[in-house]
């Protein structure tokens, strides 16, 4: 299901950049204190506010074509996996953040 996530927001930045004169999508991950922390990061053209507060709800698109469901079955699998999907674009760079939380193994 993580790789599911994964995918579908790759799938999204490579959307953003098509028009890009110089594309870059950049895949990052680092244990952060007590998470895992994975960061999607594209130079498109970013998210606007307006659409910021409603990308993760259901059927909500800002795509032609769009079904509105990717955004939000990755919230829902990172909520199945006790993790965190956030995001910030500032109109230059666009991220997506994964925080998964380190379990104790009970060793």
């Amino acid at each position: 299901l993580v790789e599911q996530v994964l995918i579908n927001l790759l799938k999204n930045a490579h959307e953003a950049c098509l028009n890009q004169v110089k594309p870059q999508i950049e895949l990052k991950a680092a244990k952060v204190g007590n998470e895992v922390l994975i960061t999607v990061s594209d130079n498109g053209p970013g998210i606007s506010s307006e659409a910021m507060d409603k990308i993760f709800i259901p059927f909500y698109s800002t795509k032609p074509n769009g079904s509105g469901i990717g955004l939000s079955l990755c919230r829902q699998i990172m909520v199945r996996h006790e993790g965190k999907i956030g995001v910030e674009s500032d109109g230059k760079i666009t991220c997506f953040k994964l925080h998964f939380p380190i379990l104790d193994s009970g060793k």
